[in-house]
C-alpha cells in the first residue's frame, strides 16, 4: 500500500475518533461546559462527517480499502 493511502487511511481514523467523541460530548456534555459552547460543537460535527465522506471517497479511489 502506498503511503499516501496510508495517511489518509490514519487520518480517517483518527477523524471518525474525534467525531465520536464530539457526539459524546453533545449527548452527555461535560460538567461545566455551557450552552454556546455546546451549539458549536454540534454545528462542527456535520462538516466533520462531510470532510470523513470526502476522505473516504479519495481513499477508495486511490485503491485503499475502507
Amino acid at each position: 500500500m502506498q503511503d499516501f493511502i496510508k495517511r489518509m487511511l490514519t487520518e480517517r481514523d483518527d477523524l471518525k475518533g474525534k467525531i465520536s467523541r464530539a457526539n459524546k460530548a453533545v449527548e452527555n456534555p461535560p460538567f461545566g461546559a455551557d450552552a454556546k459552547s455546546m451549539e458549536l460543537l454540534k454545528c462542527q460535527i456535520k462538516p466533520m462527517e462531510e470532510y470523513l465522506d470526502f476522505l473516504e471517497q479519495r481513499i477508495k479511489y486511490a485503491g485503499g480499502t475502507l
